[in-house]
């Protein structure tokens, strides 16, 4: 309860000092509530160990988001409820290992072509499969990069724009593997270049997340985009490793999404990733919980996400259904759910 009217003040804090600005250009607020509500059978798995049925990506995100001002702008992302909701509540604010009830709430000033960012932001990724909001993914279908590596971090970051499509970032945060933010002076950098707005996207970034104060996760990420007609194809790589770069040490996913309609959109997408468990780091006290998550030699997996949008001139509303394979299971993943994104604009 102390967190929630923790967060509910620092809305209220971040509300008048808006008020104040009413008459400015560039002021706004908008909250935007989105449910979502998922029906998962597992066809084929195995019921006694209890992986028959999930509620997959069921929640309730509050996206709170606007400006003040010309030069100053806000985000704060909170993931109230989840499968397991009590999980998001645990003594989880301070910590950087585990997803809890806010995932993002940072301030951004952006007086010209720099903009600097402090509070807690997402670790900058060079790959697309991140860039989305975690509310619009299907876990069977994701990386486990997306599944277990806790993206969201205390700290700060600054990007320059080059021209109004390329842009170039640096970051220094807290450590997923640490229970506390920059616990034992442990922490993580992160560079991204960004290039889009054309038919062809892509971007990349080089990050060294600490595991301890002289041990490194090094990662290389890069994902492309390449738009015609009503279809997209992306492809996205990341290489992981702790003393030499290893070509097995990988991820590599490939998508390609069909438009067929305003109304209606098609997702196939398929991946493989071999990668081991990181030598010659001590173990932690209290210490890293998705560190031996890493682990997952020759995993494959694949799906088909298909998505309606019934409403008029409105997305608001989505009705998805997934069929996912994964060779680590015996059997097909199949997900129906619906999200509705309820935006309320403030002023």
């Amino acid at each position: 309860m102390r967190r929630i009217l923790f967060l509910i003040a620092a809305a209220l804090t971040v509300s008048l000092a808006q008020a104040q600005e009413v008459g400015n250009v560039g002021t706004s607020a908008q909250l935007s509530i989105i449910p979502r509500i998922d029906l998962n059978p597992y066809i084929g798995f195995n019921s006694d160990a209890g992986t028959d049925f999930s509620l997959s990506n069921s929640s309730l995100y509050t996206l709170f988001e606007g400006s003040f001002g010309e030069s100053f702008s806000y985000s704060i992302m909170n993931h109230w409820l989840s499968e397991e909701p009590a999980s998001l509540y645990q003594d989880t604010f301070f910590h950087s290992d585990v997803v809890n009830w806010c995932d993002w709430a940072y301030l951004t000033w952006a007086p010209s072509d720099f903009s600097f960012t402090i509070g807690k932001t997402p670790i900058v990724t060079g790959i697309w499969e991140e860039d989305a909001y975690d509310y619009e993914s299907h876990f069977d279908i994701n990386t486990t990069l997306w599944n277990e590596f806790q993206v969201y971090q205390w700290g700060g970051d600054v990007t320059y724009s080059f021209t109004d499509d390329f842009s170039g970032t640096l970051q220094l945060t807290s450590s997923p593997f640490t229970s506390r933010p920059f616990q034992d002076g442990v922490f993580s950098a992160s560079t991204m270049v960004l290039d889009e707005g054309g038919d062809f996207n892509w971007m990349a970034s080089a990050n060294l997340v600490g595991v301890t104060p002289s041990n490194f996760l090094k990662m290389l990420m890069g994902g492309a985009l390449y738009s015609f007609d009503d279809y997209t194809v992306g492809v996205d790589c990341t290489w992981h490793y702790s003393k030499e770069l290893f070509v097995n040490e990988m991820t590599t996913e490939v998508s390609l999404e069909y438009d067929p309609s305003e109304r209606l959109n098609f997702i196939l997408k398929g991946g493989y990733e071999d990668c081991f468990a990181m030598d010659g780091f001590p173990v932690i006290p209290d210490g890293p919980k998705s560190f031996p998550l890493f682990s997952v030699p020759g995993r494959f997996f694949s799906g088909l996400a298909a998505h309606y949008f019934p409403l008029r001139d409105n997305d608001a509303l989505r009705l998805h259904t997934v069929v996912a394979y994964d060779n680590g299971f015996q059997g097909l993943s199949i997900n129906v759910g619906a999200l509705y994104r309820i935006d309320i604009r403030i002023y």
